[in-house]
């Protein structure tokens, strides 16, 4: 075998072995982007950031104006001379009578704490998981509601009914207390009562399981929103008005949303749809084939 002939047969097994690599690599590449859209992939990565992002911001927020506590209380006797002017100032009343039941009292206490933040967190895992063509809905919806109340917080600070007279703050007196005694300390913004996100999230969390489940007992979903209001009055962390409030704020955002889809219709480009629908190598090619199709289609022609 002469010196040429052994050269070229050298740089075609080089040839080869370069292209077969170039093939690993592809393949590899191709098998992470799958990986990557799926839902436990990148769609993932992203859900679990965009609520740790979100959370951050939720808690930033709630400390802007917490020290203005002349303006809530000028606030929360506005709201007793109004509740006064319907004839329904009745969270007095109400914690009275739940305070000559000591056990129930301590119930919607550990109520207000343990079906707030874990039920808002479990129900979209739940979508997420077993019904993930209704997780984004829900999660938009919660995410529009929470920041438009903190925005309220912020114009209209407004004390709970625990730091007025007359009433009694079950948490601090039976268990468990989450607040600190001196309303400007800790994290948390004890002037913001108005709207109630306990019962927002309740509520939209109701509404989303009967929207999702088939069952007839999907209505007791209903008891969640109305024993969190239950808790927010007799814990005396919430006037009756915070909860309507929050109440038409859901409804306002759920309405707003029908509203902008009908008339500014979803729509999804070809390029979208291949991309996040397609799992396979043939749905890859054929987004290739889209893309190679639209460049010819935009070139000119060719003059010979």
């Amino acid at each position: 075998m002469d010196t040429d002939e052994t050269t070229r047969l050298f740089l075609s097994e080089e040839l080869d072995m370069s292209t077969a690599l170039s093939s690993g690599d592809r393949g590899i590449g191709r098998t992470f982007a799958s990986l990557w859209r799926r839902r436990y992939g990148g769609q993932l990565i992203f859900e679990i950031g965009l609520c740790a992002a979100l959370l951050i911001a939720y808690r930033e927020i709630r400390t802007v104006n917490r020290t203005d506590l002349g303006a809530a209380f000028a606030n929360a006797r506005d709201v007793v001379r109004f509740e006064g002017w319907l004839g329904m100032p009745f969270e007095d009343n109400i914690q009275r009578w739940l305070l000559d039941h000591e056990t129930i009292v301590k119930l919607l206490n550990h109520y207000y704490i343990w079906f707030h933040f874990p039920v808002a967190i479990g129900l979209l895992l739940w979508l997420y998981v077993k019904h993930p063509e209704r997780h984004r809905g829900v999660r938009n919806l919660m995410v529009f509601t929470t920041f438009a109340a903190l925005i309220i917080h912020l114009l209209f600070p407004l004390a709970p009914p625990r730091m007025m007279d007359g009433f009694v703050d079950t948490m601090r007196q039976y268990g468990p207390s989450i607040y600190g005694e001196n309303a400007l300390d800790g994290a948390a913004n004890q002037i913001a009562a108005m709207p109630s996100l306990h019962f927002a999230w309740a509520m939209i969390e109701a509404i989303a399981i009967i929207d999702v489940l088939k069952s007839r007992w999907r209505w007791a979903a209903l008891l969640h929103p109305i024993l969190m209001t239950l808790s927010i009055i007799g814990t005396a962390n919430h006037w009756w008005i915070d909860a309507a409030a929050a109440g038409l704020l859901v409804l306002g955002a759920i309405s707003a949303w029908r509203v902008i889809n009908k008339l500014l219709p979803e729509r999804r480009w070809l390029w979208n749809q291949m991309r996040f629908q397609t799992e396979s190598e043939a749905g890859i090619e054929q987004l290739e084939s889209h893309a190679n199709d639209s460049t010819e289609r935009r070139s000119p022609e060719r003059v010979d």
